[in-house]
C-alpha cells in the first residue's frame, strides 16, 4: 500500500495571508491615526479677537455667498484657513478648505482671500479639546488591545492547531 499524506502550504507562512493584506492594514492604520488626530480638535466660537496664525472657520451669510462667488466659487457656506490678519472691515485668510451648502468639501493650497466682515455670519476657532483627545486615545488603546488579543500577540491563547493535517496516521491510510 502507498501511504499518502496531505500537506497544505500557506503563502508567505501565515494562514489567510494575501498579497493585498499588508497595504489594506497599513491604510486602516493611517485612517485610524488620522481619526485620532482629528478627534483632538474642535471648532468653538471665537470669543476674543483671534491672533494671526489661528485656524478659523468663517460661515458665510447669504450676502457673503453671493459676494464671494467670483473669488471662491458658487454656493460656498464655510471657509477654513489660517488667519493672516483682521481689520475692522475684513478678514484675510490663507484658505485650506471650503465647504459648499450641500456638504461638498474642496481642498485649497493656502491661497490668500480677503473676506469683508459683513459677509461673515459666524466665526469659529479651531482649539484643542481635552475631552475628544481622551476619547480618541481610549478608543485607540481599545482598538490596539482588540487587535492584539484576536491575534494572540500576548501568548495567552491555547494551542492554535499547528499540526499538519492529514499526516501521522497508521497503516490504515
Amino acid at each position: 500500500m502507498h501511504r499518502v499524506s496531505v500537506v497544505r502550504e500557506t503563502v508567505a507562512g501565515s494562514p489567510g495571508w494575501s498579497p493585498g493584506a499588508r497595504p489594506l492594514r497599513a491604510g486602516l492604520g493611517v485612517a485610524l491615526l488620522a481619526a485620532l488626530v482629528a478627534g483632538c480638535y474642535t471648532y468653538q466660537p471665537a470669543v476674543t479677537a483671534p491672533a494671526p496664525g489661528s485656524t478659523l472657520a468663517l460661515d458665510l451669510n447669504d450676502q457673503g455667498r453671493v459676494g464671494m462667488r467670483g473669488a471662491i466659487g458658487p454656493e460656498i457656506a464655510r471657509i477654513e484657513g489660517a488667519l493672516v490678519g483682521a481689520s475692522d472691515t475684513a478678514f484675510e485668510l490663507r484658505v485650506s478648505e471650503t465647504m459648499g451648502l450641500y456638504g461638498v468639501r474642496s481642498r485649497w493650497g493656502g491661497e490668500a482671500v480677503s473676506l469683508p466682515r459683513e459677509y461673515v455670519g459666524v466665526v469659529t476657532e479651531k482649539r484643542f479639546s481635552r475631552q475628544r483627545t481622551f476619547v480618541a486615545v481610549l478608543g485607540g488603546v481599545a482598538a490596539a488591545m482588540a487587535f492584539a488579543m484576536t491575534r494572540n500577540l500576548f501568548g495567552l491563547g491555547g494551542d492554535q492547531g499547528n499540526s499538519v493535517p492529514g499526516g501521522g496516521g497508521g497503516d490504515d491510510q
